[in-house]
């Protein structure tokens, strides 16, 4: 079974990985600093728990099998993958309180595990809270990995 962001241990790894990168670690590829990095996982969040309204992207990632391909198995390719305007919506402020910010959201969603309805996904369309916890989970080692956690 792959990690779910609701398993309070698998979430208390992903805490104790973002609080080990600091403001100047240096990525493995891509363009995106550390503060965007915190900002972009910020926005994830705030689409799932429905606090960032979207556009929906058309396309055939919306629909199953392909959602669950890309979000399961496929490979991330290392870079820029084509991800909606509302993944980058929020501007770093102050590394402190961002990195305050994500570590709250990332409980808030855990806390929702039992919660019905999520919002849609902009690429992935609706989305139920276990595929949700799946995609947060592997966006957030993709990117952790990123800077070397």
């Amino acid at each position: 079974m792959p990690p779910s962001m609701f398993d309070s241990a698998v979430r208390a790894r992903f805490q104790e990985r973002i609080r080990s990168v600091g403001p100047d670690a240096q990525r493995r590829w891509g363009r995106m600093t550390s503060s965007q990095k915190v900002c972009h996982l910020i926005d994830q969040l705030r689409i799932a728990l429905g606090e960032l309204p979207t556009q929906p992207v058309s396309g055939l990632v919306r629909y199953p099998p392909f959602k669950q391909l890309v979000i399961k198995v496929l490979p991330w390719p290392k870079g820029r993958i084509q991800d909606p305007p509302e993944a980058f919506t929020t501007v770093s402020s102050e590394w402190e309180k961002d990195l305050a910010r994500l570590q709250r959201l990332l409980e808030e969603f855990g806390r929702r595990a039992a919660q019905t309805e999520w919002a849609p996904h902009p690429m992935f369309g609706r989305m139920s809270g276990r595929l949700w916890s799946q995609l947060t989970c592997r966006h957030f080692d993709h990117h952790l990995t990123q800077f070397g956690v």
